[in-house]
C-alpha cells in the first residue's frame, strides 16, 4: 500500500494502546491529517523491537516499555507512515531494525 495524503499532512498519535497477544505487538493508532480529511492507521511496535533496542536491565512488560520510549516509537513509525511504509493489511509495523539504525 502506498500513502494517498494530499496537501501537506499531519500525524497525531492517539494516547492508548494496547498488547496484541495474536501478534505479539504494541498496538497504537495515528490519525492523518490532510486535504482530504482524517486518515485512522493501526501502528504496531514488535515485541521484539522493544527487547532488542529498548528494554534496559530488568524486566519491564510490553506496554511499560512502549510508554517509556514513545516519542521514539512515534518518530519512527511518524516517518514510515509518511514514506508510505504500509504492511499488506495497511498498517504501520516498527521492526527492531527501526530502531537500530
Amino acid at each position: 500500500m502506498t500513502a494517498a495524503f494530499r496537501g501537506e499532512p499531519s500525524i497525531r498519535f492517539r494516547r492508548k494502546a494496547s498488547w496484541n497477544h495474536d501478534l505479539s505487538t504494541v498496538d497504537f493508532a495515528a490519525d492523518v491529517l490532510d486535504a482530504e480529511g482524517r486518515k485512522p492507521v493501526v501502528c504496531r511496535v514488535a515485541r521484539e523491537a522493544l527487547e532488542d533496542r529498548l528494554q534496559p536491565a530488568g524486566e519491564f512488560a510490553p506496554l511499560d516499555l512502549f510508554e517509556r520510549f514513545k516519542s521514539e516509537i512515534h518518530a519512527v513509525a511518524g516517518g514510515k507512515l509518511m514514506a508510505g511504509e504500509f504492511e499488506p493489511d495497511g498498517s504501520v509495523l516498527v521492526r527492531s531494525q527501526d530502531l537500530n539504525d
